[in-house]
């Protein structure tokens, strides 16, 4: 993700137009391939709480648990 957010860990805002005008076509994910990526896991989804928090109301949920939901056929939290 090269320049999804610049040095103060906020959405750049190249990003944030891109994920705003296609709100539908992203996702978020992380990449825990091996035991130790635990450790850090914690940090990295407060990364993305930040940059998440730069993306309008509307759209900062979907990129985060809605568009995988919708992939995976689950239905949305009550």
């Amino acid at each position: 993700r090269p320049g999804l957010t610049g040095g103060d860990g906020h959405l750049s805002a190249a990003w944030r137009d891109l994920l705003t005008e296609f709100p539908t076509r992203f996702l978020l994910g992380s990449d825990t391939w091996v035991n130790a990526r635990w450790g850090t896991y914690e940090a990295l989804m407060q990364e993305a709480r930040v940059w998440l928090g730069d993306l309008p109301p509307a759209t900062a949920p979907r990129i985060a648990w809605s568009n995988a939901a919708a992939l995976f056929g689950l239905a949305e939290p009550k």
